[in-house]
């Protein structure tokens, strides 16, 4: 099956240094999101985000990357985890990013997550910098 999953760009009114922690520090998730966070901060390191309902492994980290595998507890177990990767740029007093998540098992997951991104990411983290 052919992989499927799309692009997304987003802006946070941070600089890239406070973005990566609010992507990767699982206290600061765990803050924004209102959900238990965790993320072991070393390639192969556990990830655990939103109380359990996704899980993954660490896949990249720097100053201006991030990637990990990203599987829905939702999903059956003979699914493979999706790819989720952010790019991060400085943007004048704020931050670029762009997010390319891949390997969804269906047109219907990547369409749910495309949205997802949006409503139950990005806005709180925006709300959590207000």
């Amino acid at each position: 099956m052919p992989s499927t999953g799309f692009i997304r760009e987003f802006y946070l009114d941070a600089p890239p240094g406070i973005v990566m922690g609010l992507l990767s520090e699982s206290r600061l998730i765990t803050d924004w999101s209102k959900a238990e966070a965790v993320i072991e901060k070393k390639v192969g390191g556990k990830i655990s985000l939103f109380d359990g309902w996704v899980e993954g492994e660490l896949q990249l980290i720097n100053d201006n990357q991030l990637a990990y595998t990203w599987k829905p507890s939702s999903w059956p177990e003979e699914i493979p985890a999706s790819y989720v990767e952010f790019n991060l740029e400085a943007r004048g007093k704020g931050t670029r990013i762009v997010l390319e998540h891949t390997r969804f098992p269906n047109s219907k997951e990547m369409e749910d997550h495309r949205s997802g991104w949006s409503d139950q990411f990005f806005e709180l983290i925006e709300k959590y910098l207000e």
